[in-house]
């Protein structure tokens, strides 16, 4: 603001010398006008007050990120910290300064920068993978990691259905994971997918069908099925088996941004 301070000053002073020629009238008009203009810096300066803000939250956060990342590289030798490509980490810092109130998004960018320092890591670094952390949500990012870290998982789709097999779907996505509301968990897993972090076979499911016990005997499940009882013209309620598949880019995302050093 100080180019802005200097420039309104300039101004007043030529103010200052207008020729004695103007009468009275003009004069107060004139003076009228020198406060309007030193009013304008000040005025800027309030508007642009929590951009400042911005700046010094973002500079902290910056130091903060310095921080993660000597704890994510703590214990590698010295010689296999190298300096990340720019097309990684600068985009990646940039964003990290976004999300430093979300401990999981946070933690997504920081293994991300981690990785990309770490010789043995580096190459296995994806560009692309900054704009996938932009596009998912801290739930996104819990359900992710609890999916990669099971062996099975195994989701249904809430359907009526009659006997000659026609279906009319009443909820998509259940899981047994229970970390935020049923609806919610079923964005998350639309989300991911359309990330390409997981899939979502359209005709895959386990044939064993205790796997999917741990889905039915929620209280989800029993509320709905109490909800949606037979109709008259004969569906009833039921349910199609699915299954959520890993990903070759999720299985690489999880190595890179969420499992640790």
């Amino acid at each position: 603001m100080d180019g802005l301070d200097k420039l309104a000053q300039g101004m007043g002073k030529a103010i200052d010398k207008v020729p004695e020629v103007y009468d009275d009238g003009l004069k107060d008009a004139t003076k009228e006008s020198g406060k309007v203009l030193a009013l304008i810096p000040q005025t800027i300066n309030a508007a642009l007050a929590p951009l400042r803000q911005w700046i010094a939250q973002k500079e902290y956060n910056v130091a903060e990120t310095k921080k993660l990342l000597a704890q994510k590289l703590e214990k590698v030798e010295y010689e296999k910290i190298i300096s990340p490509e720019s097309y990684v980490a600068v985009p990646a810092i940039q964003a990290i300064a976004y999300s430093m109130n979300s401990e999981e998004l946070r933690n997504l960018y920081a293994n991300l920068l981690a990785k990309s320092m770490y010789i043995e890591t580096k190459e296995l670094v994806h560009p692309s993978f900054v704009e996938i952390i932009k596009q998912i949500s801290p739930l996104d990012a819990l359900i992710f990691k609890k999916i990669m870290e099971r062996e099975i998982n195994p989701m249904i789709n809430l359907v009526m259905k009659n006997k000659e097999g026609h279906f009319r779907t009443i909820i998509t996505n259940v899981t047994d994971i229970n970390i935020a509301s049923q609806e919610l968990v079923g964005v998350s897993i639309d989300n991911l997918a359309k990330q390409n972090l997981i899939s979502v076979p359209a005709d895959d499911y386990y044939t064993n069908e205790k796997v999917y016990d741990s889905i039915i005997q929620t209280n989800f499940y029993k509320n709905q099925k109490n909800l949606n009882r037979k109709t008259v013209d004969g569906f009833e309620f039921s349910y199609s088996k699915k299954m959520i598949n890993k990903t070759n880019l999720g299985k690489l995302f999880y190595k890179i941004c969420v499992a640790e050093l």
